[in-house]
């Protein structure tokens, strides 16, 4: 695809260029799964989105559209102009108004083939053939009348022809500043939820993680299964990806976390500290992350062959406070590798393997002090996940007390 250069910027390994080409150029090159990039939001309604189209027939000038290009640098062979192949890009912002126009080229490249059907028929056959347009909301039998009856869908193609947009390209960027480009264009958008930017923190990991032949299934918030893994109608090995993030900085913190609605993890406790640097790089990479979530997988087999255990272990509330609890019989500090520091945290991932076996959770027990619990006193999540971690030291430890003790314990505490 042709680009004319507008200004362009080197910044260390890093080039930044503003660039503009032709609308219909750009939709016809896109590749066909652009909108199911792993870092993006799902499509979703948005009624001013929807009037995309209108914006672009009037000439109005719409946002500039940012992708990053796994390339080092453009082939840019002229001072001013500049060819890109956009099977090695992705959109970082602009993903919802590229498809709601890549829709309408598709409308009108399928109008094509079967011109003289009734907006019925169209609708259902479109729908059969592309059901996301229906699925995402932007496109409506109601919507398809309008076009055809208007004759308005036999000027799509020269509508999208006659308009020029800008694109922001991005080339050099590594893994983890796609990442935080991506967070930084999205600030302030209420359809980008603070759980999806957690996900995204830590999306460098993904795909490693999914091809690692672990036991384990993550999913993200914007999968359609993501309702029923929260509720722990699940299998075995299946948690939310953001789960298992929150699992393991309350490891590292020894102190379990919660996904904030007002930032993106938040400590339970007050007397927070700071997670040095040598702590991050000995937990925060792919190494670790796989060996983190064989310990996961084997817990979750271990919890789960107890009754009601499936649901229970699925739960942030869970995942914080047990790991919260294994991580706090750690001193990081002291721990100089990465070998150190799992054969440190195999003890104790061993002793409450061990003692689930032998005792287990008394998940039933858990549930009665639960349902006494007074939501009007306490804060519910904050105390389970305090009351989770009690419990699973004093488990590791073998202390043998019950739940109602460490309930009691944890109430005295506040």
């Amino acid at each position: 695809m042709k680009l004319q250069i507008l200004d362009s910027k080197k910044i260390g390994h890093r080039s930044w260029y503003l660039s503009k080409c032709n609308l219909l150029e750009y939709l016809e090159n896109l590749k066909d799964d652009f909108y199911d990039y792993a870092i993006q939001r799902k499509i979703v309604k948005n009624q001013y989105l929807d009037k995309l189209y209108t914006t672009i027939k009037s000439g109005d000038p719409i946002p500039t559209i940012t992708l990053t290009y796994n390339k080092s640098d453009l082939d840019n062979k002229y001072k001013n102009s500049a060819d890109i192949n956009l099977d090695n890009s992705e959109i970082l912002d602009g993903l919802q108004r590229s498809f709601r126009l890549w829709a309408y080229l598709k409308i009108y490249n399928e109008f094509e083939k079967l011109e003289g059907i009734n907006y019925r028929d169209f609708a259902k056959a479109l729908k059969l053939k592309n059901p996301i347009f229906f699925d995402s909301g932007v496109i409506s039998t109601k919507l398809i009348r309008y076009l055809i009856e208007s004759n308005e869908i036999k000027n799509i193609k020269k509508v999208l022809s006659n308009y020029e947009i800008y694109l922001t390209i991005w080339t050099g960027l590594s893994e983890k500043e796609v990442t935080q480009k991506m967070l930084v264009l999205n600030a302030g958008q209420k359809s980008v939820s603070k759980t999806h930017q957690f996900e995204l923190l830590f999306l460098h990991f993904f795909e490693t993680i999914r091809a690692s032949g672990i036991e384990i299934k993550l999913y993200r918030e914007k999968d359609s299964e993501a309702n029923d893994i929260k509720r722990g109608n699940r299998e075995l090995g299946q948690f939310m990806f953001s789960s298992v993030i929150v699992s393991l900085q309350s490891f590292v913190e020894g102190k379990p976390l919660r996904i904030s609605t007002e930032k993106l993890i938040e400590h339970e406790f007050s007397d927070e500290k700071e997670t040095s640097e040598q702590t991050i790089d000995l937990v925060f990479n792919t190494d670790f992350m796989l060996y983190f979530l064989t310990k996961l997988v084997a817990l979750d087999k271990e919890i789960s062959s107890e009754e009601g255990g499936k649901e229970w272990f699925s739960k942030d509330t869970t995942l914080s406070g047990v790991f919260a609890a294994i991580g706090s019989r750690l001193n990081f500090e002291q721990i100089q590798s990465s070998d150190d520091l799992k054969n440190k945290a195999n003890v104790e991932f061993e002793k409450l393997e061990k003692n689930i076996k032998s005792q287990s959770y008394k998940l039933s027990h858990f549930t009665d002090q639960y349902n006494v619990l007074s939501s009007r006193s306490v804060n519910i999540g904050s105390f389970i996940r305090k009351v989770v971690m009690e419990y699973t030291i004093q488990l590791i430890e073998e202390k043998n007390q019950s739940w109602s003790d460490i309930f009691n314990k944890v109430k005295e505490k506040k």
